[in-house]
């Protein structure tokens, strides 16, 4: 599936995860390093999700769906996912169905995050092995000063006409060594 990469600016923002399990955790974890505002909900939360969460609910229920910027449905039952991503429809809440490419509105992408600096790799559900195999070859190839790089670049952007300054950027990676 060819799907169009959007970065969206999570801090303070509420995210709704529906499950507590690994998965849950894992998709957390992502989410919390850009400073989404976690709600999960479930009956048995892993201690490391719980620590990331700013709400805890026992129960899943649509209302909790009101108000959040997007929801995840990452429990171990694929009826029940299903209904989450059914309810995220009705409300106008894009959804990440981890069980099933088919009903998300979004995919979460193999991150590298370094910095201001996000490079995501997706395949569009297709195969997540490849993304982050493609993340790692990535990781490799790019510049270990990547922030200090994106710095210096800012800094162009304030004093040099456009085609100046998109010059001087392209030549100062060129330059760089992974």
């Amino acid at each position: 599936m060819n799907c169009f990469p959007m970065m969206v600016p999570l801090e303070g923002k509420r995210v709704v995860l529906v499950g507590g399990g690994k998965v849950a955790l894992r998709k957390a974890e992502k989410l919390a390093a850009f400073g989404a505002k976690l709600s999960v909900c479930a009956p048995v939360v892993l201690p490391a999700l719980a620590a990331l969460a700013a709400e805890k609910h026992a129960a899943y229920r649509r209302e909790l769906l009101r108000g959040a910027v997007f929801a995840v449905a990452a429990t171990d039952d694929r009826v029940f996912n299903a209904r989450v991503a059914e309810d995220c429809r009705v409300l106008g809440v894009p959804v990440n169905c981890v069980d099933d490419p088919a009903a998300c509105d979004f995919y979460f992408p193999a991150l590298i995050a370094r910095g201001d600096v996000t490079v995501g790799v997706s395949t569009g559900g297709a195969s997540p092995a490849f993304a982050a195999a493609l993340k790692k070859y990535l990781i490799a190839r790019l510049p270990a000063d990547l922030e200090a790089l994106l710095k210096k670049a800012e800094e162009l952007r304030a004093i040099l006409p456009a085609e100046e300054y998109i010059a001087a950027v392209e030549a100062m990676l060129k330059e760089q060594k992974p």
